[in-house]
């Protein structure tokens, strides 16, 4: 018996293309899936990292504390020190004399103040011949490789 109105082969057709629909959304069900474990994976990185740089954060805390705990113990250690050695510097020498150290003490912070703006003063005055010598060099070099060229 033949087919005269073309169901079987409609049929075939339908059945392939179900078939081929089924086997596409597998692709897209498999594809889906992937970029829902892609994203948790990313996830899990972006919270490691934001753990760690919680981590790191309360780390330089801790060490900042520490730090500044021991500045302010060796300020401390040195300004005990500055008050034993002026109590006994004025019980032997009496407070006139104690003047006269401060006074030196002003003077070598003056000089040494003064010393240090004299390097900053040399040094920018270094650094601008430097310039100037890089200057020239780029001109002499412009000239040697193009400059001759365009005369």
């Amino acid at each position: 018996m033949s087919d005269p109105f073309g169901i079987a082969e409609g049929v075939k057709t339908l059945s392939g293309s179900l078939d081929a629909s089924r086997e596409a959304s597998k692709g897209l069900s498999k594809s889906i899936e992937d970029i829902q474990n892609e994203s948790f994976e990313v996830a899990q990185k972006k919270a490691v990292e934001r753990r760690r740089a919680a981590r790191e954060v309360e780390f330089k805390k801790e060490t900042a504390l520490i730090k500044a705990l021991k500045d302010w113990n060796h300020k401390k250690q040195i300004s005990d020190q500055e008050a034993r050695l002026k109590i006994d510097f004025v019980k032997k020498y009496g407070a006139k004399e104690w003047e006269a150290v401060l006074k030196i003490k002003l003077d070598i912070d003056a000089m040494e103040r003064k010393n240090n703006e004299n390097f900053q003063h040399d040094l920018k005055a270094v650094r601008r011949v430097q310039f100037y010598c890089f200057a020239a060099a780029a001109v002499i070099a412009w000239y040697l490789t193009w400059g001759y060229k365009q005369f």
